[in-house]
């Protein structure tokens, strides 16, 4: 008895070691420098993917294309700090939502988030 209590205790003693200090993780809302805040960074950029009738449609905010080539030169327009969200609806195929994430890594993008929506 005395064997497993003694286990128990070196491995909770080794597991407390050995897990990552919380406040060492990277974040995506440091800064490296103090500077003033621009209004690009402040606002998301949001691409959307839907469907419309049997086509695909990649909407930023109010332009809409419907070809990934025409989608990569709209997203090489925007700044890429503040990275992009990929919205995709529920109805959209998976080849058309992995085009929109790969065509935000062509257009520059660093940081590229996909968020499902259920419909």
């Amino acid at each position: 008895m005395i064997d497993v209590v003694l286990f128990i205790l070196l491995y909770f003693i080794m597991a407390g070691n050995l897990a990552p200090v919380e406040q060492n993780l990277e974040t995506a809302l440091r800064t490296d420098t103090r500077s003033s805040a621009r209004s690009e960074d402040l606002l998301p950029q949001v691409l959307t993917v839907e469907m419309r009738g049997e086509s695909v449609v990649y909407a930023v905010g109010p332009r809409a294309v419907s070809d990934r080539s025409a989608l990569v030169e709209l997203l090489g327009k925007l700044p890429k700090r503040a990275g992009v969200a990929v919205r995709v609806s529920g109805a959209v195929p998976v080849w058309a939502a992995a085009g929109a994430v790969q065509a935000c890594k062509d257009a520059g993008f660093l940081r590229v988030s996909y968020v499902p929506r259920a419909e």
